[in-house]
């Protein structure tokens, strides 16, 4: 059996008109590829299938798994994470309908549809050209829900057009209630008219159409209720119906929660429901030796940091075991562990012998308290700390901070909080920039627990029982206590949101959290129309004497000797910040220019 993105195929479609009174010429020629004469069989169509896999590494997309970095972009474009060497364009207010932040394509629309308009033609049976039908709105739907979040309406396209048909190709938007109620119809066919099984190993199947549809379900049923549209409950329904089916088919999660991105084979990792996977010379990925090397760019900042709750399951600001943050050392103790499996702690080396790999602790204690902690909670020693770059070379300190003269400083940033999810040494990084074969996740349940959460809190049914069987199945292997619904009032934490009900916060806070860096932050503040809570605020990295501030560093005073340092200056104090038209992206100019009819989204003009 094919294995999903371990075999590439190219297949070449000659598509021609052929207009003429003879008909023995209007018959297909056998040793040429036609479109009829490539959609015969179900291997025709299973061959022309895999080629679409390739949305889930597709720039048109924020979740995405792409080039080194790119899987943060969802995250870094809502402030959860940052790039210092960049600005926030949103933040910023660089981004206008003139420098468009993109994703208006229909290519790929049109190669699912060729797909689909050839099925009923073909010989296959009719169980499996449902199948094959199932298989492909599954992938127009994906690449459609991106379209849908970015933009609001757009043209919805059914079939492949020809040039003839210029009522569509100049056609004005559709809405975002036709364009929505479509995406729902055909993953509910496709639910109920797909293999079960799928077409084998790691392929879309009624699990993978069920997993879209717990998060479209979600997406779209919140952004209706926080954007003043009707209908949510139709959405939050679906999302409810088809996550509760998960989560009775994945019961186990693993106890390992980093393995998630740093195993060599995610089908036995519990929870996967589809993955992508690199092999050996056939598909590789850079994650791995980037994070390992001197171009990681992203980092976690303070405010995200400070998000993280206590090991007692209590935010900082009410937590009896919080230790402060006077010293980095301080505020990563006795916190939840997801934290420290996406930003190194800190620690202190020496290095020794004269070469760049051996090394002893320092006659201060509290210099090896983190790495004693990451050694043991890793199992595998797939994670060893000190840390260790690609070739091998002991970083002997975190944080590592970057100066003006080590700009390039292998695993190093700027404020102190380096932001990881593929460090391993397992895999091999040596061979090349793109060398890895780490699996990456596209679907899991974690994901589903907490899209479950979330609508049940939205449809008025959030309790302790849901809560049970969502956040308090991730939280023990994070080493957090059970969220308890009823401690859970206005004062459990005075630093979240006022405007968001307490529990609802604890449940977005979750969220967050358990899938840092996985790219869902950008829909999720625009979604809940809180972008300008999150994308507002100014990133800040780790306290520092004002003695020992590198000088390409600013530095904020909050203490009589100590302050945080920052890169980035605060938006609203330059009159700047999160705009309210901002929600829907810009059509681009090119597109308009090229069809006058399609409207612009409001303000953009």
């Amino acid at each position: 059996m094919l294995r999903l993105f371990k075999t590439i195929f190219c297949v070449l479609f000659v598509f021609s008109t052929i207009s003429c009174d003879d008909d023995f010429l209007d018959e297909l020629p056998e040793d040429k590829y036609t479109e009829q004469t490539a959609f015969r069989s179900y291997d025709n169509f299973k061959t022309y299938t895999w080629s679409l896999y390739n949305i889930f590494s597709s720039g048109s997309h924020l979740q995405r798994i792409q080039n080194s970095g790119s899987v943060y972009a969802g995250d870094v474009e809502a402030n959860y994470l940052y790039r210092p060497n960049g600005r926030n364009r949103w933040a910023w207010q660089t981004v206008s309908a003139e420098n468009a932040p993109g994703g208006w394509d229909y290519s790929y629309i049109r190669t699912v549809n060729v797909m689909l308009d050839n099925i009923d033609g073909s010989d296959m049976t009719e169980a499996e050209k449902e199948h094959w039908r199932s298989v492909g709105l599954f992938f127009r739907s994906y690449h459609y829900m991106e379209l849908l979040s970015r933009f609001g309406g757009v043209p919805w396209i059914e079939h492949v057009v020809s040039e003839d048909q210029t009522d569509i190709i100049y056609g004005s938007r559709d809405s975002r209630d036709l364009v929505a109620s479509n995406i729902l119809r055909d993953l509910k066919y496709a639910e109920e008219n797909i293999k079960v099984k799928g077409d084998g190993n790691n392929t879309i199947n009624q699990d993978v159409v069920r997993a879209l549809l717990s998060r479209f379900g979600l997406r779209e049923g919140t952004w209706r209720k926080y954007h003043g549209l009707q209908d949510e409950t139709t959405y939050l329904q679906e999302a409810e119906r088809a996550s509760r089916l998960l989560i009775d088919n994945y019961p186990t999660i693993s106890d390992n929660f980093q393995h998630r991105w740093s195993t060599e084979d995610l089908s036995s990792y519990p929870g996967t429901i589809l993955y992508k996977e690199y092999a050996t010379n056939v598909i590789m990925q850079p994650f791995s030796r980037h994070e390992r090397g001197g171009g990681q760019t992203v980092e976690m900042h303070a405010r995200t940091l400070e998000r993280y709750l206590c090991s007692d399951g209590k935010p900082i600001a009410t937590s009896d075991v919080y230790d402060g943050d006077a010293t980095i050392y301080d505020e990563f103790r006795n916190r939840d562990l997801r934290l420290l499996y996406r930003v190194f702690p800190p620690y202190k080396v020496n290095r020794i012998n004269g070469n760049n790999v051996d090394w002893e602790y320092t006659d201060n204690p509290q210099d090896r308290e983190y790495i004693d902690l990451m050694n043991n909670l890793d199992e595998t020693g797939n994670r060893p700390f000190p840390l260790l770059t690609w070739q091998p070379f002991t970083i002997d300190r975190m944080p590592h901070i970057k100066g003006s003269a080590n700009s390039l400083a292998p695993m190093s940033n700027f404020c102190g909080y380096y932001m990881n999810m593929f460090y391993n040494v397992a895999t091999n990084v040596t061979g090349g920039a793109s060398f890895s074969t780490t699996d990456s996740p596209i679907f899991h349940i974690e994901e589903v627990l907490l899209n479950y959460a979330e609508t049940m809190y939205e449809l008025g049914k959030f309790n302790q029982n849901i809560a049970d069987v969502t956040i308090n199945k991730l939280r023990p292997r994070a080493g957090l206590e059970n969220m308890i619904v009823t401690d859970i009032s206005d004062s459990f934490d005075p630093n979240r949101d006022p405007e968001v009900p307490a529990v609802l916060w604890e449940i977005r806070r979750e969220r967050m959290v358990e899938l840092m860096g996985e790219g869902f932050g950008f829909n999720d503040i625009r979604r809940w129309k809180k972008a300008d809570y999150f994308i507002n605020q100014q990133p800040l990295g780790v306290r520092i004497p004002k003695d020992g501030n590198p000088g390409s560093l600013k530095w904020v005073e909050s203490g009589k000797d100590a302050g945080r340092l920052y890169r980035v200056d605060d938006v609203l104090e330059l009159g700047l910040g999160w705009q309210e038209h901002y929600y829907l992206y810009p059509v681009p100019l090119k597109q308009r220019s090229l069809n006058p009819d399609l409207e612009q989204n409001p303000l953009w003009e």
